[in-house]
């Protein structure tokens, strides 16, 4: 049962099949054949980056591929009990808040297909474009 878990780094990403090859440093840099990334999500780790690696016991030859772990040059982005975020590498993520039940979504530009119901109060901090037709309810409007 021995090396059932090793640490590697993400050498080739098959992103058509879900998969990748690994490289083991600590083994004159030896390759893995493509394994499944272990995921409910499609985030494939970028290359060079450091995962764990579960193989089976009958050689080493088969596995899966498993998130990469946090590490003292990959922290958690906020590190604080009651939040989860996901970051895309780009600077934009999805953060939510379990205390205030906020979700915040950070990127340049959200695209909603189909209705959107807002149930409460909008605030909109720049300008709206509207290519259809506006209908207004119970109209305040002031300056």
């Amino acid at each position: 049962m021995a090396e059932v878990i090793r640490v590697g780094y993400i050498s080739s990403v098959n992103y058509k099949d879900g998969t990748a090859q690994v490289i083991y440093k600590d083994r004159d840099n030896s390759l893995s054949p493509f394994m499944p990334l272990w995921s409910n999500e499609f985030f494939p780790p970028e290359i060079d980056t450091m995962v764990y690696v579960i193989h089976l016991q009958n050689g080493g030859t088969r596995g899966m591929i498993i998130i990469p772990p946090y590490t003292e040059r990959n922290r958690p982005p906020e590190g604080i009990e009651g939040i989860w975020r996901k970051d895309f590498g780009d600077g934009s993520y999805l953060r939510y808040d379990k205390k205030t039940k906020q979700l915040d979504i950070v990127c340049d530009k959200l695209t909603v297909s189909g209705d959107l119901h807002v149930d409460g109060e909008m605030r909109v901090e720049s300008d709206i474009h509207i290519g259809g037709n506006l209908y207004l309810h119970g109209i305040t409007i002031k300056e």
